[in-house]
């Protein structure tokens, strides 16, 4: 397919067509927090500063019982390093939309979500998660051609969803859609080599969406990696990274792989948007996460208004009437 080639301030121009008076689900804070636990990897928590530690301070790690913003392992160059990442993204988005969250997370490098359901298990499976969000392993839903294990992530997933739902019936399980690999794609000799972006974004899609059809167990997808595509078939954010283009947007990090601040940006937006039920685009041009990740603020409306779009895209009634978007 091919990529739109309009640059990020013709899309801006696009969107804020003068009498457009969209609407949003803004909840009030509840007297009681929502506990939610985020599963996965260096996916969630990324790679690179500021995002790697942002807002550490206000999350909790469940896997190693440090209290928040204790160090928990140490670069190369022996910096002291606490995780916050997507997760504490998200806790900043929750409280200034007054919304009452405590954000933990059991995140392990590099492993998939079988790994968890070994090693993890007495973490994840606690009663007082309201809500839970599970990340598998970026390549493994995708088909064994592609160097996929599709059977094992639909097992252990699954299994996942169960034991939450044995401790707790109401809690809600989420899966988190994860984003295509531009390392995978454009470099010869991988699995995607040839093919454009778009291909391994819809093997994710369907192994997550087939999941959710197949388990009514999950509450929904968090469609992060369709969202990513939006962006760049939107013109917002560059299809490769190897070809920077300016005016463009670079959602992967330096490794072409792990998020940059946009991409881990764009990621929590959507997460935002689909779990708490209020429209991304509440957060506004002033929102003080995208400040602390030094992302402009058209930047940051533009992806909140992609985030937008694609739950609504998945999930026509998503978000309700209730407020003005800021």
């Amino acid at each position: 397919m091919r990529f739109a080639v309009s640059t990020l301030a013709v899309a801006l121009a696009l969107w804020m067509v003068p009498g457009e008076q969209l609407l949003l689900a803004q909840k009030p804070a509840s007297a009681q927090p929502t506990t939610i636990l985020f599963v996965g990897n260096s996916f969630f928590h990324g790679k690179y500063q500021p995002v790697l530690a942002y807002n550490a301070a206000h999350v909790t790690d469940e896997n190693f019982g440090l209290p928040a913003g204790h160090p928990r392992c140490e670069t190369a160059t022996g910096e002291s390093v606490v995780w916050g990442g997507i997760p504490g993204i998200f806790q900043q988005f929750t409280e200034e939309v007054g919304l009452n969250y405590k954000v933990h997370f059991e995140e392990i490098n590099a492993k998939p979500l079988q790994y968890h359901y070994d090693h993890a298990l007495s973490v994840i499976q606690q009663p007082h998660w309201n809500t839970v969000v599970l990340q598998e392993y970026s390549t493994g839903p995708v088909p064994t051609r592609h160097g996929g294990h599709p059977a094992s992530f639909r097992t252990s997933a699954t299994r996942l969803e169960q034991a939450v739902h044995t401790a707790n019936r109401e809690a809600k399980v989420f899966l988190f859609q994860t984003w295509p690999r531009a390392d995978l794609t454009y470099p010869s000799g991988t699995p995607y080599a040839g093919l454009p972006l778009d291909s391994m974004a819809q093997e994710l899609h369907a192994a997550y969406y087939g999941l959710l059809r197949e388990n009514p167990g999950f509450a929904s997808v968090a469609p992060v990696g369709d969202a990513w595509l939006r962006a760049v078939q939107s013109g917002v954010a560059m299809p490769n990274p190897y070809a920077p283009e300016t005016g463009k947007i670079d959602l992967w990090g330096a490794d072409h792989y792990h998020p940059s601040n946009w991409g881990a940006y764009l990621t929590a937006c959507v997460l935002f948007g689909e779990i708490t039920g209020c429209d991304p685009r509440t957060l506004g041009a002033t929102e003080q996460a995208a400040t602390a990740l030094c992302i402009a603020s058209a930047e940051a409306t533009a992806l909140q208004r992609i985030a937008y779009e694609q739950i609504r895209m998945a999930r026509p009634t998503a978000f309700s009437a209730a407020a003005p978007v800021r």
